[in-house]
Parts: C-alpha cells; structure tokens; sequence
C-alpha cells in the first residue's frame, strides 16, 4: 500500500476513516479523479459501502453509488495519517460520469472539465468550491453515514449536530482517534499479508 498523495494517480482508490450510524468503527472508499487546472484542488469522489474488513480485491469495490458528490480537497494531512491507496487499475474518467461532475465557484461553473459563466443563484444546487481539509471530510463522511445529509445534499454546517461539528474539540479528538485506529489497523493488515507470504531462502553458493 502506498500513502495517498498528491503524486496520485486517475482511478487510485484509497481508504477514508469512517464511522456509521450504529457507531462502528471502519472505513469507505473513495477514488482519486484529477488535479483540477490552476492547482485550486485535487478531484475525488467517495463511494457509499461501509466496510469493517480488509478487502482482498479490487473486486470487493462497490463503486455503485457515492456517498455524496465529488469535492476537492488538499491532500495535505496536517491533523491525521495519511491514508493509503489500496487499489489502482485502469481507469477512465467516464467511469465517474465526469461530464457531469460540477463545482460552483463565485461566479463561475466547473463541469466536466470546462468553465462557463453563471448568476449565483444559479450555482446553488451545485457543490460549492471548498477546497476540504483531510480530516474534515471525515466529517462529513460520517455525517453522510450517520443520515444528515443525502447523496445530492450540499453540505450545511447549520444542520450539523453539535458532535458532528468540525469545531467541537471533542469531536475532533474523536475523528483523529478514529483516524489513528484506521491508519494501525491497516498497517497490522499489511503486517499479516507480508507474514503469510512465504519466504524467499537463499541458496548457499558452493
């Protein structure tokens, strides 16, 4: 497994730190897409199944339905470990319907990879322009999963209960905890798969 990065490629599928609404500890998730022109973020979407088990696969993706539309974020991870990238394979942007992918900017509208002029009454409806800190997209992951927002919901931090909120300390505490039991439980997986590997021996050279 290698850290997720700004070095990562189309199609990369990492892992996110989650929680669901039962309070189970585990992890969703998402496929790195682009840079987006002018470095104003990295492009990913994050898928909706929650898992608790190392996948195996890269067929054990459900890649059915996102949690909620693609964002930008930073990939600088400040506040928590980095995550890993557990799959790559080949990947073309129509797989995530990129034609479609739109990010609201002040005045502008980003879709499919153009720009195009709009009245900001206009851009509403669509994702806005947050370029999304690491750890705060666990936070919204987890809210998704939690049911405050739906797949197509933007998200509202006035709809946010005060445990879920970025800015409760304790809810931070608790989302950089969840991410360091995710970032140990992976690397005590890719521990185990190395020791079941056999081992090479060398043969002695006369």
């Amino acid at each position: 497994m290698k850290p997720l990065s700004s070095k990562a490629k189309p199609g990369d599928l990492f892992y996110v730190p989650a929680k669901n609404k039962e309070g189970k500890t585990g992890f969703v998730i998402g496929r790195y897409i682009e840079l987006i022109p002018t470095n104003v973020g990295h492009l990913i979407e994050v898928f909706a199944r929650f898992y608790t088990e190392r996948l195996q696969s890269i067929n054990e993706v459900d890649k059915s339905q996102r949690l909620f539309r693609p964002i930008m974020c930073s990939l600088r991870f400040a506040e928590i470990p980095r995550w890993k990238v557990l799959f790559s394979d080949d990947y073309d942007k129509s797989q995530s319907d990129y034609d479609s992918i739109a990010i609201a900017f002040d005045t502008k509208l980003w879709i499919g990879g153009k720009t195009r002029s709009a009245m900001k009454d206009d851009l509403r409806e669509f994702e806005d322009s947050t370029c999304w800190r690491m750890h705060h997209i666990v936070f919204r992951v987890n809210a998704n999963l939690a049911g405050i927002f739906g797949p197509n919901d933007w998200y509202d931090y006035h709809r946010v209960p005060k445990g879920h909120c970025v800015d409760d300390p304790a809810a931070k505490e608790e989302v950089i905890a969840l991410a360091e039991a995710m970032d140990a439980r992976f690397k005590g997986w890719e521990e185990e798969e190395k020791a079941s590997k056999p081992r090479k021996w060398q043969v002695a050279q006369p």
